[in-house]
């Protein structure tokens, strides 16, 4: 794997006034789709302490550290397999919040859902973090964590599938959202895979775009060499618009 530091450019533009998983806040009943035929994963800010559903009903479940898992029963009846489509209600308690959930089990794959810490307690967590860092280093750190796939639990990260228009010769994917609450930076991650017959180039000013970023201020690329239906990851740093 290439080092991180050979893939980033920074660009230090001064910004103006940026399926899939979901989040949830705690103290909040919410609906939640989530697949009736595969293991659902629920992720907490820190450590999962407790989880309570109704046993008599078609849920399975257990957690561990900071993760909790539920599944639903399949029903054989002869040569048909019945999935659940039932609500079930469920809580979490993490990091001694509690989160009310109602699961709604649909026909799709297996699902995510991020347990969101309270707003002030996130705030507090990434302005300690990046106190003192100047702008660009703040770009860097935010870079090399999404490049590692490490994210702290104080980050707002939400999965999309989104395409973007930037070259002829590449399909490019956006993946995720990460926002530093109270820093007022969002990382996104793309997916780029070429369309080429032969071997491509890949450069960061490729993606000096308003519709990858408005307000852009980093890109990283961890390969700039692709060969045909090859992928790689893009990684941008944007200042948020509305300051947050």
């Amino acid at each position: 794997m290439k080092t991180l530091y050979t893939v980033i450019t920074l660009l230090l533009i001064s910004a103006t006034s940026g399926f899939a998983a979901q989040s949830i806040a705690p103290d909040v009943r919410t609906t939640v789709k989530v697949s009736n035929r595969d293991v659902n994963r629920f992720v907490c800010p820190g450590t999962m302490q407790d989880m309570i559903y109704s046993k008599e009903k078609d849920i399975t479940g257990h957690f561990s550290k900071n993760d909790a898992f539920i599944k639903f029963k399949i029903t054989q009846v002869g040569s048909e397999k019945h999935y659940s489509t039932e609500e079930n209600e469920l809580f979490l308690v993490c990091d001694g919040n509690v989160y009310t959930i109602i699961t709604q089990p649909s026909d799709m794959p297996s699902t995510t859902v991020r347990l969101i810490p309270p707003p002030g307690d996130s705030f507090k967590q990434n302005v300690a973090m990046f106190k003192n860092m100047p702008l660009e280093k703040q770009a860097l750190h935010i870079i090399r964590q999404a490049y590692a796939e490490q994210y702290p639990s104080s980050y707002k990260v939400t999965e999309t599938e989104h395409r973007v228009s930037v070259r002829p010769d590449l399909d490019v994917l956006l993946k995720q959202y990460v926002d530093v609450e109270g820093i007022g930076l969002r990382l996104k991650r793309y997916s780029i895979t070429s369309l080429a017959s032969g071997n491509i180039k890949v450069k960061e000013m490729d993606f000096l775009r308003s519709n990858v970023s408005p307000s852009l201020l980093a890109v990283a690329i961890e390969d700039h060499t692709l060969q045909p239906r090859e992928s790689t990851r893009v990684f941008v740093v944007e200042k948020k618009e509305d300051g947050r």
